[in-house]
């Protein structure tokens, strides 16, 4: 990719918004990305909702210009969907960024046997346990783990393939410069000397609450399988399991340490539901058809330290109105019948005369901005979010 096409990329997604489901389509149409750019110029292009067009005119070339300089002071690289390091398996998810920006080595996105690991940031004594053993044993068995970066889990998956120096990748919801979670910066550049930092995030955009599970569809989208270490019902590790389902790839679980404890219900949800249990690497292996050495002779448990107590910081949430334009009618025909109850996809169906994928896909969409929430067994029901828009 030419680099003095980069500024156009980057406007695209200033003018579209991140994670919008039609950049990706609009890129397609138009291989010519500069005219592309030219059309969504004019006053009049017919395909930009009226607030791309006002961002369109609020947002110069020069604007986008900037963040392409600051991506070169800070050494942060671009990945475009028409670049070679792109994975094929994120060009089918649903919504898939049209950039990506990372740090670190992007060819890692083409090994074979990449797995995500998800997990709670604050994580029973158990589950670190069986989390790290785990992961050393995926680590040596030549498995790429990728997991968001968070602390908790997350770390554990990310540190046991930096000890067993094998490649590791990072999906960030906020951008690669930022500082969070606070602290993490000496594990970012353990990942970028054998790894990659990856983020669909200008620099500099900060850790809002609804980019993670935004970002949780390329995490699912990347990997051969996601591993599910421990999570509860209401988890952002739940949204990525659910749209890797959707998305046909396997799930793995590590086995509850107690059935009966709501820190486990994600896990005993999926295990119920067909996910694969999960005691060792060889488990993995077995699902997944590239071969893989498993190492005969497993690596010693680290001395367990004490269970942390994390300070997650509070960041404010980006203004909400933006979006509230880019809904179709038929999504906010959804919305309207699952203010007053909770209700499934097939229900859903017989009442809006919707095909199931049309459902399916439009939930999804309300879902990673924040319009609903799926409260387990697919049965979706609407957010703070939408009640306040309403009684606006």
């Amino acid at each position: 990719m030419q680099e003095d096409m980069f500024a156009y990329w980057i406007w695209i997604i200033m003018v579209m918004g991140f994670a919008n489901k039609d950049t990706f389509s609009l890129i397609q149409k138009y291989p010519d990305i500069k005219e592309l750019y030219c059309l969504m110029c004019q006053p009049d292009c017919h395909f930009l909702t009226e607030t791309q067009k006002k961002r369109a005119l609020q947002n110069s070339l020069e604007k986008a210009e900037t963040i392409l300089e600051t991506c070169r002071k800070k050494e942060i690289g671009i990945l475009t969907c028409r670049d070679t390091c792109y994975p094929d398996s994120l060009r089918h998810i649903y919504s898939p960024p049209a950039v990506l920006f990372y740090k670190g080595n992007p060819a890692f996105l083409k090994n074979d046997n990449l797995l995500t690991v998800v997990g709670t940031r604050h994580p029973s004594e158990y589950s670190l346990r069986t989390a790290r053993y785990l992961c050393h044993e995926l680590a040596a068995a030549n498995f790429t783990l990728v997991s968001g970066g968070a602390l908790g889990l997350d770390t554990i998956a990310h540190q046991s393939a930096i000890e067993e120096n094998q490649p590791t990748i990072s999906v960030l919801g906020c951008g690669i410069d930022c500082n969070y979670p606070k602290g993490s910066q000496p594990l970012k550049e353990k990942i970028i000397r054998n790894g990659l930092l990856l983020s669909e995030y200008f620099p500099g955009i900060p850790p809002y609450g609804r980019n993670f599970p935004v970002r949780n569809r390329i995490l699912a989208g990347i990997s051969r399988a996601v591993l599910v270490t421990e999570a509860s019902r209401e988890s952002g590790c739940m949204i990525t399991a659910n749209l890797a389902c959707e998305q046909g790839k396997d799930v793995f679980c590590i086995p509850p340490a107690d059935i009966y404890d709501k820190r486990y219900g994600g896990q005993s949800a999926l295990l119920r539901d067909g996910a694969f249990c999960v005691c060792g690497a060889e488990d993995v292996a077995h699902f997944i058809t590239s071969p893989v050495s498993v190492p005969a002779v497993p690596p010693e448990p680290e001395p367990e330290p004490p269970a942390p107590v994390y300070d997650t910081p509070e960041f404010p949430e980006p203004e909400t109105a933006q979006d509230s334009d880019s809904l179709s009618e038929s999504e906010w025909e959804l919305l309207r019948i699952l203010q007053d109850s909770e209700k499934n996809i097939n229900m859903l169906c017989c009442m809006t005369g919707l095909k199931f994928e049309f459902v399916a896909m439009h939930l999804l969409e309300l879902e990673m901005l924040g319009w609903v929430v799926n409260n387990g067994h697919d049965f979706y029901k609407v957010t703070d979010k939408y009640r306040k828009h309403s009684s606006a």
